[in-house]
């Protein structure tokens, strides 16, 4: 039996299935990179919201526990346990003198300020100040 070397792809087509390729590799990779970049924004905002959420929460256990509304010094002291170590202890995220700090995996830090006002504990809030 004898084989027939000639069908098969030439040197033609297989160049210009890698430019096709190299093409759509040159689309998809910047696209991706956005992807990432929307993804870590959107987590950002999950934890924060959590935060709030923790907050509120401590707030109205301290009404029912001293018939006064308190917000903690540390808004990660609102947070259980377990997810203050994850946060935290991972070193993405941070507190320092009222400021929340986010390391993101690109190198920038996300900042927030945490408002706390000791004189009037009815009061705190955490507000988006930016990125370094």
């Amino acid at each position: 039996m004898k084989r027939d070397f000639r069908n098969g792809f030439t040197l033609i087509e297989l160049v210009i299935i890698m430019v096709i390729l190299g093409v759509l590799a040159a689309v998809a990779i910047p696209r991706i990179g956005n992807t990432i970049d929307s993804s870590e924004v959107s987590a950002e905002e999950a934890v924060i919201g959590s935060l709030r959420s923790a907050l509120e929460v401590h707030a109205m256990d301290q009404v029912v526990m001293n018939s006064n509304k308190s917000y903690p010094q540390n808004p990660f002291d609102a947070l259980d346990s377990k997810s203050r170590n994850e946060l935290l202890l991972n070193g993405n995220w941070s507190f320092n003198n009222s400021m929340i700090y986010h390391n993101r995996n690109d190198g920038t830090t996300s900042l927030w300020l945490y408002e706390h006002d000791d004189m009037n504990s009815n009061y705190g809030a955490i507000v988006f100040v930016g990125n370094e």
